[in-house]
């Protein structure tokens, strides 16, 4: 049966078995309309229930007759929750003004359409301060009905009315013509004595109210249930706590009677800055005389020689471009083990010249003084790249049709065309070029052959403020009545008003159709000029009410204003060639922000963006316009492909795989036997970009806190029924002496009193930790799944794994933070020490990839950079083959060239059980089979010594 159901004739066909089916009863013509209204308490469950079981069995038919009479004005003698409850809500969805008043017992006259009394028994003393049945109906209007409960009370015998024998007794009186005559034909029916239609319809409206009265019932045992749970894990929880500080002052007075200590730490070096070149023209000369007499034996770039410094020159000093290509390439390249330095390019000195191995020219115009420095570095052998971030090279491009600077600022053709030539003709004295996209490097090859691609990227100190605005963010206190959703324009100059113009069209109807959109532009500070030229578009005039102006900020302070966005977009220009060889800059600096972008399909934008995963692709207005709405109109999309970009961008395009790339690419320069070797592994690598993107199971958040501060290391605790064993692994971060210090723990869906546990401990030992959430599975997600919730939720650059039945040793946290920062590596892991059933270390052999050929020699309670995680698509996700995760993200990180380093102190214990995942699950034969399935599928290199299932004694 359905709600949409319109009967011809009458049935009482409500939804109760079908074999108790009420006979048809033919019924006036009023009452052939009941079909959908009339049933509709059968189908909506009350808002409150009434601990009277009476009270609950009269409710279905009281509802009933108000769907029937549509009153307006209810009268309750006396008022109980229940009853008001359900007179509001069947009012509310038949949009009625019902007026609802509580009475006393000798209420004033007045003009009610239905009046509700419920007469106390004859035995207690509020029978007598009932109101007489003339009473009751002075206080009707025309047409008015009295519906009596409590009829077993007596003193009512003598009116007309329709009985039903619900509750103590109901009765319906009707006074005078009832609106719409329902009523009254349902009176009518109910004192016909021959059919038993009116006990049928008591016993049908008892049962309702009999189930939801056991629903009622069934809610406060559940309650009372939770509530003695909740105070049973208390305890439990007090007990556990006890039994810990008893082994910690026994470990102590242990540890007072051993003899000797470790010798305190070495302070770390301080780096002293390079000295700033020394000035004066006569050092110059020396070196002009000497080229001029020229060199022995000059050498020339392409020698047999090692690259060991490299020397970052900025043609255009003061400018972002100047941090994106200067100072963050300089920086990868000391991380892939060069020396670097960085000047402008007028300050270059000729002790410059003399330390640099390699001179990289971004955006440098040729001039005498650079010919000068051309010409030493050639003379001392130094390779020469010429380094571009858009098509700065090419003069015939200098048109007003093409950039819009030039028409905007406006800036001379001739000034442009100048430029362009002067920087090509430095960069044909070069010997191989650095582009930021491949369609920027197909413009540069017919110039220089070897030209590689290095993308712009972030660097550490934008990931951390961009993330600290995220959680500003979240932890904001939420505004009931902003719903606002926020598209952003960030653009940084004048020069982009064909590019916004492409956008525009759709973003205008999108604007129009949801109230609460709002366009974010920026402006020159302190409420300067905007940087769009609002002239070129009067369609936003009429909706400057929907525009909000920002001031332009500096780039470090970017990551600020991009996280008050909800939809970041980066249109471009069709067809021009400049927007063509743009790079990503706007994605993924978003994507850091919690942000994601509609981008124009350019080709940059199209490598970068998995549409519908990491963002949206748009091209004309209707694209446009359905991109955006697809996103204003989607919260849950926004969060999921914001989460998803990040896990993206940290890898592609983060300092790390920057310094994978310049590490090969400058060593392949020596000569072509190193050539060749760097070339076989870029090419065997290709893209080198994430493996997959994580897959994060849906959680909710049971107990969250962020006092803000930047912690540099997250511990995750995942824990499936482990109630027994997971304070204990708490206990052991909390006495961590690494400080601030996160904790993230992931309940995979226990069935037993683990999320109890889990938010009594937060509540009670929160504040050791600067930011603490206790996160469930919505389902259980397995070991893989439940990591990758927690790595997900992590907002610290390295994260580590511990299990709920294993241990931390308190410098864990801090010994193996020192390791993987020292070394750069993407995980650091230490020894560790079993106890429980057996006793041996673990963790005893140091890093080397081929150690994975033959099986698993890390366990997972490592270190790990977040960076490293999201590069190898995170944990695997199988239920059906658990057990391996972390062996699996080794070999994944070792195919990426991603080294991992081992701290040779025992900092873990790992605890040795007859219910650890190991025994009951991985080496079971069967399970274990799927298990080296899957990992020689998706590492074919692996060579096991013992894939076959193997228990522990």
């Amino acid at each position: 049966m359905t709600r949409d159901l319109l009967l011809a004739e009458w049935t009482t066909d409500i939804p109760m078995d079908a074999d108790e089916r009420l006979s048809p009863c033919p019924l006036p013509e009023g009452l052939r309309l009941m079909g959908r209204d009339a049933l509709d308490p059968y189908f909506l469950v009350p808002p409150e229930l009434d601990p009277d079981p009476a009270i609950n069995a009269v409710l279905p038919f009281l509802g009933w007759i108000v769907t029937l009479a549509r009153p307006r004005r209810i009268g309750l003698m006396p008022a109980r929750k229940a009853i008001a409850a359900l007179m509001a809500d069947v009012a509310h969805r038949m949009r009625l003004p019902a007026d609802i008043r509580a009475l006393p017992f000798q209420p004033p006259p007045a003009g009610f359409d239905l009046l509700w009394l419920d007469l106390p028994p004859a035995s207690t003393p509020d029978a007598a301060l009932a109101p007489t049945p003339d009473q009751m109906l002075q206080l009707l209007g025309q047409g008015g009905i009295v519906v009596l409960h409590g009829l077993d009370s007596g003193g009512w015998d003598d009116l007309s009315m329709a009985t039903l024998n619900l509750g103590r007794g109901l009765g319906v009186l009707v006074g005078g013509a009832c609106r719409g005559g329902s009523v009254a034909s349902l009176c009518a029916m109910l004192n016909r004595s021959d059919d038993g239609t009116a006990a049928n319809l008591a016993a049908r409206f008892a049962a309702i109210g009999a189930h939801w009265a056991a629903r009622r019932a069934l809610a406060d045992t559940q309650a009372e249930l939770d509530r003695t749970r909740q105070a049973l894990s208390h305890l439990r929880l007090d007990a556990m706590e006890m039994r810990l500080a008893l082994n910690h002052q026994d470990a102590a007075g242990q540890d007072a009677n051993r003899q000797g200590s470790s010798p305190p730490a070495a302070p770390p070096v301080p780096v002293t800055p390079a000295a700033p070149p020394p000035k004066g023209p006569s050092r110059w000369r020396r070196l002009a005389r000497r080229l001029i007499r020229g060199p022995a034996t000059p050498a020339p770039a392409s020698a047999d020689r090692t690259i060991r410094t490299v020397l970052f020159v900025s043609g255009e000093p003061g400018t972002p471009g100047t941090t994106y290509r200067v100072t963050r390439n300089a920086a990868a390249c000391a991380a892939a083990g060069y020396a670097t330095r960085c000047r402008d390019c007028a300050a270059v000195g000729p002790d410059d010249i003399a330390w640099a191995d390699m001179v990289v020219l971004w955006r440098v115009e040729y001039s005498g003084h650079v010919d000068t420095l051309l010409g030493l570095a050639r003379a001392r052998g130094a390779v020469l790249a010429f380094d571009a971030d858009d098509i700065v090279f090419e003069p015939a491009l200098a048109r007003t049709d093409l950039i819009d600077g030039i028409r905007v600022c406006p800036a001379p053709v001739a000034r442009i065309e100048r430029m362009y030539a002067d920087m090509q003709r430095t960069m044909r004295q070069c010997d191989l070029g650095l582009a930021t996209t491949d369609t920027l490097a197909d413009w540069m090859r017919p110039f220089l052959k070897l030209t590689l691609v290095l993308p712009n990227t972030f660097d550490d100190a934008t990931l951390q403020r961009a993330r600290h605005a995220v959680r500003r963010r979240a932890l904001a206190a939420p505004d009931a009545a902003d719903d606002v959703v926020r598209i952003g324009y960030a653009t940084g100059s004048r020069t982009h008003q064909r590019d916004f113009a492409r956008a525009l069209p759709g973003l205008l109807r999108v604007m129009d159709r949801r109230a609460q959109v709002r366009l974010v532009l920026f402006r020159e500070p302190g409420g300067g000029r905007p940087l769009l030229l609002i002239e070129e578009f009067p369609d936003l005039h009429a909706r400057s009410a929907q525009i909000e102006w920002r001031d332009m900020v500096t780039l470090d302070a970017l990551p600020d204003e991009l996280a008050r966005l909800d939809i970041s977009i980066a249109p471009l220009e069709d067809g021009n060639p400049f927007c063509e060889a743009k790079s990503e800059l706007k994605f993924f600096e978003a994507a850091l922000a919690g942000v994601c972008t509609v981008a124009s399909p350019t080709g940059p934008f199209r490598a970068a963006i998995r549409p519908g995963v990491t963002g949206l692709l748009a091209d004309g207005a209707a694209e446009w316009e359905s991109a955006l709405l697809r996103l204003v109109d989607d919260p849950a999309l926004r969060r999921r492909m914001a989460r998803d970009v990040l896990h993206t961008v940290l890898w592609e395009y983060g300092p790390q795989r920057q310094a994978a790339l310049l590490g090969p690419a400058i060593a392949g320069l020596g000569d072509a036997r190193a050539a060749a070797r760097v070339g076989a592994t870029v090419l065997a690598r290709g893209a080198f970009r994430v493996r997959a993107i994580p897959r994060i199971p849906d959680s909710t958040v049971l107990f969250t806190q962020d006092h803000l501060q930047d912690a540099a290391v997250t511990v995750v605790v995942t824990a499936y029924n482990y109630a027994g064993h997971v304070i204990e692994a708490l206990d052991s971060v909390r006495r961590q002496t690494l400080d601030p210090l996160d904790l993230i723990v992931v309940d995979d869906a226990s069935t037993d009193d683990t999320p109890s546990l889990l938010t009594g401990w937060a509540a009670r030992h929160g504040a050791r930790f600067n930011r603490l959430l206790i996160l469930r599975a919505r389902r259980n997600a397995g070991l893989g799944g439940a990591r990758n919730i927690g790595m997900a939720a992590a907002e610290t650059p390295y994260v580590l794994q511990l299990d709920a039945d294993n241990r931390l040793l308190p410098d864990a946290c801090a010994r193996l933070l020192a390791a993987i920062a020292a070394e750069r590596a993407g995980y650091a892991y230490p020894l560790i020490r079993q106890f429980g059933r057996e006793a041996s270390v673990m963790g005893d052999t140091p890093f080397h990839p081929g150690r994975l050929v033959g099986g698993n020699t890390i366990d997972a309670m490592a270190l790990v950079a977040k960076w490293a995680w999201a590069a190898a698509g995170g944990y695997y996700v199988r239920r059906d083959a658990m057990g391996w995760e972390d062996y699996d993200l080794w070999c994944t990180l070792a195919e990426l060239g991603i080294a991992g380093t081992q701290v040779p102190e025992i900092l873990a214990e790992y605890r040795v059980h007859d219910t650890a995942m190991t025994d009951t699950l991985t080496e079971r034969p069967h399970h274990k089979d799927a298990v080296v399935t899957l990992l020689r599928d998706r590492h074919p290199w692996i060579r096991l010594t013992a894939p076959e299932a193997r228990a522990r004694s």
